[in-house]
């Protein structure tokens, strides 16, 4: 998600340095690997550095000058007070979500999960606190029944960018100063394993398709089947009906099957059994020999 931001800042910008994580294993073979904005930013011949820390950073230090203001994307880390008080116009972060609502490092997937109307993207000042200090400039864009983590972060994006574009002409125009957030927080933790297990007995089927959309890339929405995970990935809401939460009601020919949810069906239209590719709900259907009372865990 940073790369592009560098990729502009770089076209309109001095840049006079990068930070971003170390080099980590990756892959099935787990060689140690650069990051996207690493690669980014040596492809632009810029100095990168890449501390295991920010405690003790000072990037007069690192690159040999100050700069006079910092742009932070999807960094990850805790940014110590010495840091972001180094430029003389702070660091600035561009956070996807409209702040006091989904501070934190998933902001994007908590709000389809929830089933949000709508989301953005803000532009405000780091500070000491999490994700809480003042807003330069916010956007918002209606959260579509088809957005999904992929879909919605190309368009945020794409947003950021404008606003960080308006944020370097008004700030290179006068003086501005942010505004305090305001409204009630809500939090967007880092998304854990757990967190995409499908519960059929307290979510309902519209529950479960906005879990699909929010954890499409990570960890998935799943549940258990004949003891084998599997990964639900495109689903719909289909009428109500009559069962015990989890259990398949029939196949829908051509489309996927019915599982009871609470209070409604949920239509399953593509899975990803544990170990294989994704599929649609008919070959899976076909494929494990599935009936009518099956049971999802």
């Amino acid at each position: 998600m940073a790369v592009p931001f560098l990729e502009r800042l770089a076209q309109r910008s001095r840049v006079i340095g990068v930070v971003t994580s170390p080099d980590r294993p990756a892959g099935r073979g787990y060689a140690v690997t650069p990051t996207e904005v690493k690669r980014a930013a040596l492809a632009l011949g810029l100095p990168v550095q890449q501390p295991e820390s920010l405690a003790g950073f000072r990037m007069a230090s690192a690159f040999g000058q100050t700069p006079d203001v910092g742009v932070v994307v999807a960094y990850g880390h805790l940014i110590p007070s010495p840091v972001f008080n180094e430029p003389q116009h702070g660091l600035i972060n561009v956070h996807f979500s409209l702040v006091p609502k989904y501070r934190g490092a998933a902001p994007m997937q908590w709000a389809l999960i929830r089933g949000e109307k709508e989301t953005g993207v803000s532009l405000f000042q780091i500070e000491k606190g999490l994700d809480t200090g003042p807003v330069y400039l916010q956007r918002a864009t209606p959260l579509l029944p088809d957005d999904n983590v992929v879909t919605l972060r190309d368009r945020l994006v794409s947003m950021g960018l404008d606003l960080l574009g308006e944020f370097l002409r008004k700030k290179e125009e006068a003086p501005w100063m942010p505004d305090p957030q305001t409204g009630t927080p809500t939090l967007a933790p880092s998304l854990k394993k757990d967190d995409g297990r499908i519960r059929w007995g307290e979510q309902s089927a519209g529950d479960v398709v906005n879990l699909v959309r929010g954890t499409l890339e990570w960890p998935g929405a799943y549940a258990v089947l004949r003891g084998q995970r599997v990964k639900i990935r495109a689903a719909q809401v289909s009428g109500s009906g009559h069962g015990e939460a989890g259990t398949i009601l029939s196949l829908e020919k051509g489309r996927g099957f019915l599982v009871k949810c609470a209070g409604d069906n949920l239509c399953v239209l593509r899975v990803q059994p544990e170990g294989k590719k994704e599929m649609d709900a008919v070959s899976f259907w076909n494929g494990a020999r599935l009936a009518v009372g099956d049971r999802f865990e």
